[in-house]
């Protein structure tokens, strides 16, 4: 009898420092975040003169409670990919090892956080960084050029209306977000931080708030680089070519921003000549898509000052000098009394991205509804 005693107590004993080794309740599946791979088709796309495919993929980070929550809606970044071409780009740090290294001028990774994209906004909501929000991630890649820039180009498609319109759409149509404008922010890195910009002077009516990282945003800037692209192709422009960074880009921006038809096999007309001489004509059609430009039109400098918040950054380092065009574009905004918030920081054209990220989530969650 007393050996039966001894072992209910024990019994009952580790029943209890069972129930009270962990205090929290187990996580409910509907309660974690989500990153979801999608595919939309966008008839901004169609048809185009290059075959870019109108049909798209996106990935889509979800907060964690969105399942539960089913009466609120949460507002939603765009976040715009630059280098590497891919709706992944912010989430896998294998493809961007082709891009750092020779031949490439990039020499620093980002500062891919160890436990993932998803966890990482994960952790970034816990501590009250941010709010909790829907992160849409789009593929902007054309085919032969790999930049789009986000622009509508008669020859790689409508990229700017893809953006602005069917994937807006579709993410409004699809989940419970704030539909308005004060519910919508635009961030992007290098070309995506051109694209943040400008699409935000554009259309202040879809997005209230802007972030770009080392973004493209005084043109003049690259076409002060036509020696040196010249010098890549001292037998005169044959075509973009993988082993030429700059040439091929500067064939990607003329597709955005100066295509003509009428010119095979590429299709453009590049804004210098075979010794770096800018063409001024060519160089009119790109200043019509140059941030900086679109500042002394009286209709974009209002639009820019209906946002809710702008910011900028760039590397003191950066391997394309786009701290000088960023530096350039921070400057007029001073000169125009827009309201904004630049930042420099130690680092070159992908280095410390998250860590910059972190920064521009928080801007644009605190500015958005």
């Amino acid at each position: 009898m007393k050996t039966q005693i001894i072992l209910l107590g024990l019994i009952f004993s580790f029943a209890v420092l069972g129930s009270c080794s962990d205090d929290k309740d187990p996580i409910e599946p509907e309660s974690l975040s989500k990153l979801e791979n999608k595919e939309i088709v966008s008839v901004s796309l169609k048809p185009n003169f290059m075959d870019n495919s109108e049909l798209r993929k996106i990935q889509i980070y979800i907060p964690p409670g969105y399942d539960n929550n089913l009466s609120e809606n949460y507002p939603v970044v765009y976040l715009l990919h630059g280098l590497p071409f891919s709706e992944k780009s912010f989430t896998d740090p294998e493809l961007w090892v082709p891009w750092i290294g020779a031949p490439m001028p990039f020499v620093a990774a980002p500062d891919f956080p160890e436990a993932g994209f998803r966890e990482w906004v994960d952790g970034l909501i816990e501590i009250g960084e941010i709010e909790p929000m829907i992160i849409v991630m789009p593929d902007a890649t054309t085919n032969n050029y790999g930049f789009s820039m986000y622009t509508n180009s008669v020859l790689t498609g409508g990229f700017e209306n893809y953006i602005v319109n069917d994937l807006v759409n579709y993410i409004d149509s699809n989940y419970r977000t704030i539909d308005s404008n004060d519910g919508r922010a635009l961030i992007g890195t290098s070309q995506g931080g051109y694209a943040a910009i400008k699409l935000g002077m554009i259309h202040p009516n879809k997005f209230s708030v802007v972030a770009s990282h080392t973004g493209l945003l005084y043109l003049d800037g690259v076409l002060s680089m036509g020696e040196m692209i010249a010098a890549e192709n001292p037998d005169g422009f044959i075509g973009p070519d993988p082993a030429k960074f700059l040439t091929s880009a500067l064939y990607a921006f003329s597709a955005a921003w100066s295509p003509n038809l009428n010119n095979p096999p590429w299709m453009v007309d590049l804004p210098i000549n075979d010794f770096g001489t800018v063409l001024p004509e060519i160089r009119d059609k790109w200043l019509k898509h140059d941030a900086f430009t679109m500042l002394d039109d009286p209709e974009y400098l209002n639009n820019i000052r209906l946002l809710n918040g702008i910011y900028l950054d760039a590397g003191n380092q950066d391997e394309l000098m786009m701290n000088q065009m960023a530096d350039a574009f921070a400057a007029k905004l001073t000169a125009f009394g827009v309201s904004h918030t630049y930042q420099n920081f130690d680092g070159g054209h992908f280095s410390k991205l998250f860590s910059r990220l972190e920064i521009s989530f928080k801007f644009c969650s605190d500015r958005m509804n």
